[in-house]
């Protein structure tokens, strides 16, 4: 079996905005089976089904396996296990990297991610470390080295809370939507990212390792 590449999302109940992220994730790599998507919460109902406005807002976004999903707690070893933890908000991130400390430098929360993924550039992906055409879970951890690197960089937002993703549960058809709009662009530029570093060849390699060019 190839080497696999984990990625974790994690909120409170585990029925609302981690498994929407996570099924939306599934869904952009479905036909990456070196790719593993779960999620999890601090405080789940354990077995709860996602929320019915949370399954409307998946299926509305072309996923497939919502009505599987059961909620289940984080644990140490999860969040061992992952390569990328994508927490709701700075406090679950704060509690996972308190659960776990060794995964501090890959975990994050979804809209951080992005925003830090957004001014990583192929080139810092390419100088983190060797890209192996074959190794693709290597890469994808290569790039994520590369945007935690960049974190020490980049300014924090002006309003903190920007980095954090509304809990909807318990609100209305207006909360979830909300809620939604600030998650689901947030995933697709973790997956994009993570589909450049997916993408760059030995040429991108060669010319930032061999001749220092930059490239995008």
């Amino acid at each position: 079996m190839p080497d696999q590449f984990a990625i974790l999302t994690v909120c409170t109940g585990n029925i609302c905005r981690s498994p929407l992220a996570e099924a939306v994730l599934r869904q952009r790599f479905v036909d990456d089976s070196e790719i593993l998507v779960g999620s999890a919460g601090t405080q789940p109902a354990l077995g709860r089904l996602m929320t019915k406005q949370t399954r409307e807002i998946a299926y509305y976004l072309g996923t497939t396996d919502a009505r599987g999903h059961r909620a289940r707690k984080v644990t140490v070893d999860l969040l061992r296990e992952a390569d990328l933890v994508l927490a709701m908000t700075r406090e679950h991130r704060r509690k996972l990297v308190e659960l776990s400390p060794s995964t501090i430098r890959r975990t994050f929360t979804m809209r951080e991610f992005a925003r830090l993924a957004a001014t990583t550039r192929d080139s810092d992906i390419v100088r983190e470390g060797a890209l192996d055409v074959d190794d693709r879970a290597g890469r994808l951890r290569t790039a994520v080295a590369a945007v935690a690197r960049g974190r020490s960089r980049q300014r924090r937002p002006q309003f903190p809370s920007d980095d954090d993703v509304l809990d909807p549960f318990g609100g209305d058809h207006g909360v979830y939507t909300h809620s939604a709009i600030q998650l689901v662009p947030a995933v697709e530029g973790v997956a994009l990212l993570l589909q450049r570093a997916l993408s760059l060849d030995e040429e991108d390699r060669w010319a930032v390792n061999a001749l220092g060019m930059p490239i995008s």
